[in-house]
């Protein structure tokens, strides 16, 4: 849902001594602004608002505010934030739509006319009347008008009228065709394109005679409204002329032409916005406003921001605002407004009003007019003051302006220089000394005065060269308080020719205030205060101590910021969390007034606000978008409004759905109950800017939530037990909606039913029963314990000396053990000692070998060469052999006797030679160790190794070492543990 409202923002004026000035020139009860009232806004809502067909023909009410739009879709219902469709079983378009005392929405189409309804759940429908009537294949058209009077529903087609009551139809035919229709003192009257205007006999159900349509002029009258007087109204044709007809007399006068060429442009619809203004709306020009008298009224209407000029239709709500039915969208003209825009499109920082003279000081300069209207053309821009300007002032009868460019005087569009210097604040009289004033700027002050008719800078006052934007003269001469919005207060004492700064005071955090930033003076009530972000102080002179202000902080919220003060014709203004708003001053219970201007909210231009009340009843605001007029009584006028639920959406783990929500006392929603989602909208608020909500779970939430514009809210995975969900709304023009609420249960598992929590305490009562028995038994069984206790003491004593015996045993046997494997250490040394030594006696041995085979080659004498091979046959036979290796393996079985046997145990299909290949292993030899070792390569050792892997079984990511390692130390463990 789009929703277009139009656009305001707020500055408010924070100089409290220009105020005085100001308001001394507007505190009358005449103003230029006095007869400016609310211009209407135009809220507009196209295709992608309500997502349907852009054309529309009817509309209607009901009594909570929800809408309802004829379309070519069929009826479009507007609740005031969603857009429900619903459709005709003919999908015709919805010509016609009229509501009853009891709330019952009719509508009518092309052959078709029932209710739209609504269900417990909140979703709408649609229940044709053709069948309970017994309007069987109904042929009438096209029913353009549906009314009510008393019990009977009237719907007019060009070929017939409908009449129904008390669920029986009366169908009346035309003479020629029935164009348009009208009530009048609870009389239907219904035009007849041959025969003129007839009054329908709602008794007898037959027409008489009322006027012809020679008396129209043969035009075909769109509409009778009433005027001020009662038996007259106001008739407008097809064609643009207006009629007073008089019903007593039965006289028809002609008042206006509306149109000079009447084929060019028509009156297709209108309506009565107040008892002497009438909207006419036209086929090609928008909306016309005219009086009871035909004259056109100008100005104040707005209506060139219409979205289409082609209006349909007029609707008049219960809110005094006007539907427009375009050919192309919907705009609603909100006349309830109490803004009115005096000028746009620059931030408005100052406000001076001189008679019809009106002075503006914005960022972009300096503008002027003497004919106020609601445009910004009346303004002209003041040659040679462009630029942002400040403050606007009335000295001696001149008009100063604070820029920041200089110090002007201006009179009208004219302006003049006055002295040299730039960044210029404001300008404040000196109490003690009407001829002097101080000039404020951007790093002092200096000393201005008025000499033979011009104004003069006399001086710059030495020894203080801050900003002095926000300064105050005290009731002692020559005393001023300086704010400077960072660096905390000064207090300045100036000697009495005002050249220099004789005492300095400065003020952070030492004496009272707990932070040195956002510190404003103002006087009020007579007294000097200071606005902080923790609330308002006052100055102890006494104690030298800023302290807090209690008649102000106790209605002022003190854990924020308060920006602006100001008193004027018994009402106090105020700048708060960026809110304005205004309280009586010498009420004995003050009520903080800040809900009309909610929708300036965020707009404010910090430390730099203008507000200027005219009188009790209007008050201007200036905003970084322009100026505004805001009317204080409309609050008087607001009519109360409702919040209303509009759904329930649920999911379970089972299914999900809608809720009942009509004449729901309680919901029971199931224990699976994963989200629940309530929709919720505020239809009585309207027109009013966008709404916002604050909503609170009883037995969930402390507390109502902050203010939100989104009109649902989501709750996912509630525990057991009864909710009450509240919901209340709000217009940012302060109109607050009733709160709703709506009970609702999720039960409890079955676990947590009221019947187990009862079972559970039985069960805890009987539980305790058996305890208490049982711990009686334990008891009597304890003391019979303890008898034997006594006679088990003895042989206690007993078996604890045999302990102490076995225990002295044991570690006998432990030291044994400890012997023996260090016994077995040692010997482990040893067979590794004798390992290597085999290793390099064979390296040795092979050496030699290799050695001789060298020399043979080489030797040529035969006697030599057979030498040589006696050598190489004594070594042969003296080589490490396998008895060697006999020897290495029995000595190795003694150390590690467990280890071969688990191995043959475990794995019996490994080899003598495999065997011995472990053993190596074990003992961390290298394959280069081991090859001499069984007198193979070093290839060989790696292939065997890999053979004796697969018959171990092992994994690839194994380690054959440390797996033949905890074969002997797996051995071991079992033996010391049997």
């Amino acid at each position: 849902m789009m929703k277009r409202a139009p656009q305001l923002s707020l500055v408010l004026l924070w100089f409290t001594s220009l105020h005085t000035l100001v308001f001394a020139q507007t505190n009358t009860s005449e103003t230029p602004f006095s007869s400016i009232k609310g211009l209407p806004g135009i809220i507009h809502y196209n295709r992608e608002s309500f997502n349907a067909d852009p054309q529309f023909w009817t509309v209607t009410e009901d009594q909570a505010g929800i809408t309802y739009f004829g379309n070519n879709d069929g009826v479009l219902i507007y609740d005031g934030e969603e857009w429900h469709q619903i459709t005709l079983p003919n999908s015709s378009s919805v010509r016609s739509l009229t509501i009853d005392s009891l709330g019952n929405v009719y509508a009518g189409g092309f052959n078709e006319f029932g209710l739209v309804k609504k269900d417990e759940t909140g979703q709408y429908y649609y229940e044709s009347s053709l069948d309970s009537l017994r309007l069987y294949g109904l042929d009438v058209g096209n029913l353009w008008q549906a009314t009510i009077i008393g019990n009977k529903l009237i719907y007019r087609s060009f070929n017939e009228l409908v009449v129904v009551e008390n669920n029986k139809a009366t169908r009346l035919p035309s003479p020629s065709a029935f164009i348009y229709a009208y009530v009048y003192n609870n009389q239907y009257l219904v035009q007849d394109q041959h025969s003129g205007i007839q009054r329908l006999n709602l008794e007898t159900m037959t027409f008489e005679q009322e006027f012809s349509n020679a008396q129209f002029r043969y035009e075909e009258i769109i509409s009778m409204l009433p005027t001020s007087q009662p038996d007259e109204l106001l008739a407008t044709s097809k064609t643009g002329t207006l009629f007073r007809v008089n019903m007593k007399k039965k006289t028809v006068k002609i008042l206006r032409e509306l149109f000079e060429e009447k084929e060019i442009n028509q009156i297709i619809s209108t309506t009565q916005v107040s008892q002497n203004l009438y909207y006419l709306g036209t086929l090609s020009s928008g909306i016309i406003a005219v009086n009871q008298d035909g004259a056109t009224v100008q100005g104040g209407h707005n209506f060139d921001e219409l979205q289409d000029n082609s209006v349909l239709n007029l609707y008049k709500n219960q809110h005094g605002n006007v539907w427009a039915l375009l050919n192309n969208g919907l705009d609603l003209i909100t006349h309830s407004s109490p803004v009115t825009t005096i000028f746009k499109d620059a931030s408005i920082y100052d406000v001076l009003i001189q008679g019809n003279d009106i002075y503006l000081a914005t960022n972009q300069g300096v503008f002027y007019t003497s004919t106020l209207n609601t445009s910004n053309q009346s303004f002209t821009k003041v040659k040679g003051l462009e630029g942002q300007a400040w403050t606007l002032q009335v000295l001696k009868g001149d008009i100063l302006v604070g820029m920041d460019k200089g110090l002007f005087q201006v009179n009208k569009l004219e302006s003049k220089r006055i002295g040299n210097t730039g960044g210029i604040w404001k300008v404040i009289p000196i109490k003690s000394n009407p001829d002097l004033f101080i000039v404020s700027y951007y790093s002092g002050m200096q000393l201005l005065a008025k000499e033979n008719g011009e104004w003069k800078i006399l001086r710059h006052i030495q020894g203080f060269d801050e900003s002095t934007r926000d300064i105050l003269e005290t009731d002692t001469p020559g005393t001023f308080w300086v704010c400077h919005g960072y660096r905390g207060v000064f207090r300045l004492m100036i000697d009495k020719e005002f050249t220099r700064v004789t005492s300095l005071e400065h003020f952070t955090t030492q004496n009272g205030f707990k932070s040195p930033y956002n510190i404003n003076v103002f006087e009020w009530q007579g007294e000097e205060v200071f606005t902080s972000n923790d609330g308002v102080f006052s100055y102890n002179a006494k104690n030298n101590l800023f302290e807090p202000f209690k008649p102000l902080n106790a209605l002022l919220d003190s854990t924020v910021n308060t920006r602006t003060l100001l008193e004027y014709e018994g009402k106090t203004w105020f700048v708060q969390d960026d809110e304005i708003g205004y309280f009586e001053t010498n009420a004995k219970n003050p009520k903080l007034e800040k809900g009309i201007f909610l929708q300036f909210k965020g707009t404010l231009n910090k430390g730099m606000e203008c507000i200027i009340p005219l009188n009790n009843n209007q008050v201007l605001i200036g905003s970084k978008t322009g100026l505004y007029l805001v009317d204080l009584t409309y609050s008087n006028n607001r009519k109360a409004a409702s919040t209303i639920i509009t759904g329930i959406n649920y999911t379970s783990k089972e299914d999900q759905g809608w809720l009942p929500i009509s004449n729901s006392t309680s919901l029971t929603l199931p224990n699976g109950t994963s989200s629940l989602r309530f929709n919720f909208a505020s239809p009585g608020i309207e027109g009013e800017t966008d709404i916002q909500y604050a909503y609170k779970l009883v037995n969930a939430d402390k507390e109502w939530s902050d203010w939100q514009l989104t009109p649902f809210k989501e709750y996912s995975h509630l525990r057991p037990g009864r909710y009450e969900f509240e919901v209340k709304s709000r217009s940012l023009l302060g109109t607050e909606g009733q709160t709703a609420s709506i009970v609702f249960q999720i039960l409890p598992l079955w676990y947590q039913t009221i019947w187990a929590v009862i079972g559970y305490i039985l069960a805890a009562i009987l539980v305790i029963v058996f305890l208490i028995r049982m711990v009686k038994k334990r008891i009597a069984l304890e003391n019979i314990k303890a008898l034997e206790t006594e006679q088990k003491a003895k042989k206690l004593l007993e078996l604890e000396l045999e302990q102490f015996k076995l225990k002295a045993e044991k570690e006998k046997i432990s030291q044994d053990k400890q012997l023996l494997e260090e016994d077995v250490l040692y010997k482990s040394k040893e067979l590794a000692n004798y390992t290597m030594l085999l290793v390099k006696k064979k390296e040795i041995f092979s050496e030699i070998q290799e050695d001789i085979k060298d020399v043979r080659r080489m030797v040529r004498n035969e006697m030599s060469r057979r030498k040589l091979q006696k050598m190489f046959t004594k070594l042969n036979q003296h080589a490490i052999d396998e008895e060697y290796l006999q020897v290495f393996e029995t000595n190795f079985e003694k150390v590690h006797h467990q280890f071969f046997d688990v191995l043959k145990k475990r794995f019996p299909e490994l080899s003598q030679r495999e065997l011995r290949l472990c053993a190596f292993i074990k003992m961390n030899l290298s394959n280069k160790e081991i090859s001499p070792l069984l007198n193979i390569s070093v290839r060989g050792v790696e292939t065997a190794r890999y053979r004796i892997r697969k018959k171990l079984n092992m994994e690839h990511d194994l380690n054959l070492n440390q797996f033949l390692e905890n074969i002997g130390s797996e051995h071991t463990s079992e033996v010391s543990q049997s």
